[in-house]
C-alpha cells in the first residue's frame, strides 16, 4: 500500500529546449509554485497560500545531457517517499548553518539534519522504513540555505557564466549577493506560459480528469438552485462537491457582479462558469440555468450562442488563431439577431487558469492572439450578462488534435432548469 513510485513528468522538455535556443538562453531557474510543480512533478509541502520565500527551486539546462538540478529544505526529504519522488536524480538539500565543514567545492556544509526519532523497537511499516532510509541517504549533503543550494545546483547544470531563464526577479537579486556564482538573468513569464501551451500526454491524462470532476460539480450545484438560494450557498455547494470528487474549487461565479437581487429567482436567467483544479490543473466550464421555465428570448439567446460554438467547430484544429476563432464566432452570433454579444474569448487552460503569454499589467484577459497547435488545450468562453434582464454562459474545454478536437467536456449543452 505504501510502496511509492515516481511522480509522473509533466514538463514538455522538448517544447521547453526549442523554445530556449530560440532565445539564445541557457537554461532556468524557478522558484514559484506552478513552474517549479512543472518542471519536477513535486508540489512542495510548504507552498500554501502565504508560503516561504525561496523554499524551493528547479533548474534545468537546455542540454539535455546536463542533470536538472531541484532544491527543496531537509524538512521535506520524507515527504519524498510518500508523495513519489522526482524524475530529476540531483536533488539538493538546505538545513542550518553547519560546524565549518566544507563541500569540495568550498561552499560550506549544513547541520546534518536527522529527522524525527525512530523507535528502535518497533517494527518499521514499508514507507516507514523508507523514511529512515532517505534521512540516511542524505547525510552529509545539506547546504546551509536554500540559496547556497540552488548555486549547487546550477553548477551542477552546467549554467554558471551562462543566462537563464528566470520566473521571480528576486532569483537575480539573491544570487547577486553571493560569491561563487555568475549567472545572466532573464526574466520573461510569458516564455514560461508559451513552454506550457502545448501539453504532454501526462498533463493531458489529469486535465480530462479536472474536465469531469468539474463539470460534474458545477452541474450537482445548478440542480441544488431554488428560488431563495444565495449565490454563496450554491458556491459552497459546490466546492463540497469539488472536494468529495477529489478535486478542488476555485470559484464559482455568475458574473462579476454576482447576483443583482442577490438570491436566485424564479424566472432569471443565470450563468454558471465554474473553476475548479484536479492535481494543480484546471477544469473550466460554463452552462447557463433557470428556476422554472425560460422566457422565449432566453431560449433564442442560449440557441444563439449554440450556433456560435457550431461555427467555432470549423476553426477548432492546428493552425488556426484565437483571433480567428473569437471573431467568427462573435460575427456568426450577431447575425443571429443577437446583436449586444460580445467576442468571445478563446483561452489556454493548464496550471494556470488563462495559461497563455500575457504582458504584465493589462487588464485580466487581454493577451496576445495564439495559433493553435496539437495537444493545445483551450477553452471557449461565451458568456453574456445584460443588466436588468440576466446571464447565458456556454463554455467547454477542448483538446487540439492532430486534424481536429477533442471535448474534454461530456455534458450536452441544453439550457439547465432546475
Amino acid at each position: 500500500l505504501y510502496l511509492t513510485a515516481m511522480t509522473k513528468k509533466l514538463l514538455n522538455q522538448k517544447r521547453a529546449e526549442r523554445i530556449l535556443d530560440r532565445e539564445n538562453i541557457d537554461g532556468l531557474v524557478v522558484t514559484s509554485p506552478i513552474n517549479f510543480y512543472y518542471v519536477t512533478g513535486y508540489w512542495g509541502l510548504y507552498y500554501t497560500p502565504i508560503g516561504f520565500d525561496a523554499c524551493y527551486f528547479s533548474v534545468m539546462s537546455k542540454d539535455s545531457s546536463k542533470a536538472p538540478g531541484m532544491v527543496l529544505p531537509a524538512l521535506e526529504i520524507r515527504r519524498l517517499e510518500t508523495m513519489g519522488k522526482p524524475w530529476i536524480d540531483n536533488i539538493v538539500s538546505y538545513s542550518s548553518k553547519g560546524d565549518g565543514e566544507l563541500f569540495d567545492d568550498d561552499f560550506p556544509k549544513g547541520e546534518d539534519y536527522k529527522g524525527w526519532p525512530v523507535d528502535q523497537d518497533a517494527s518499521l511499516n514499508p514507507l516507514e522504513e523508507k523514511w529512515r532510509s532517505v534521512t540516511r541517504e542524505f547525510s552529509g549533503s545539506y547546504s546551509e540555505n536554500s540559496i547556497q543550494a540552488l548555486i549547487r545546483a546550477i553548477k551542477g547544470a552546467d549554467l554558471n557564466d551562462k543566462r537563464v531563464l528566470i520566473d521571480d526577479l528576486r532569483i537575480e537579486k539573491w544570487l547577486s549577493k553571493e560569491t561563487g556564482i555568475n549567472v545572466d538573468c532573464i526574466f520573461r513569464p510569458d516564455l514560461f506560459n508559451e513552454i506550457r501551451m502545448v501539453k504532454t500526454e501526462n498533463e493531458i491524462e489529469i486535465m480530462k480528469e479536472a474536465a469531469i470532476i468539474n463539470e460534474q460539480s458545477m452541474l450537482a450545484a445548478i440542480d441544488f438552485m431554488v428560488d431563495g438560494t444565495t449565490w454563496e450557498q450554491l458556491e459552497n455547494f459546490y466546492m463540497s462537491e469539488m472536494a468529495t470528487r477529489g478535486g478542488r474549487g476555485v470559484y464559482m461565479m455568475c458574473g462579476v457582479g454576482e447576483l443583482p437581487n442577490g438570491i436566485c429567482k424564479e424566472g432569471e436567467p443565470i450563468m454558471f462558469d465554474a473553476l475548479g483544479q484536479h492535481k494543480r490543473y484546471h477544469g473550466d466550464f460554463g452552462r447557463c440555468a433557470v428556476i422554472g421555465n425560460p422566457t422565449q428570448l432566453h431560449v433564442e439567446r442560449h440557441q444563439a450562442i449554440l450556433e456560435g460554438w457550431e461555427k467555432a467547430k470549423e476553426f477548432l484544429k492546428p493552425g488556426s488563431t484565437y483571433d480567428q476563432i473569437s471573431q467568427e464566432v462573435g460575427n456568426h452570433i450577431r447575425s443571429l439577431g443577437f446583436n449586444s454579444f460580445r467576442n468571445p474569448v478563446v483561452h489556454g487552460l493548464g496550471l494556470e487558469h488563462t495559461d497563455d503569454p500575457k504582458s504584465i499589467g493589462t487588464q485580466p484577459g487581454v493577451k496576445m492572439s495564439q495559433s493553435l497547435e496539437k495537444n493545445m488545450i483551450i477553452n471557449i468562453d461565451m458568456p453574456f450578462t445584460e443588466i436588468g434582464w440576466g446571464s447565458v454562459h456556454m463554455e467547454d474545454t477542448i483538446l487540439i488534435t492532430d486534424d481536429g478536437f477533442e471535448r474534454l467536456s461530456t455534458a450536452d449543452f441544453s439550457l439547465r432548469s432546475s
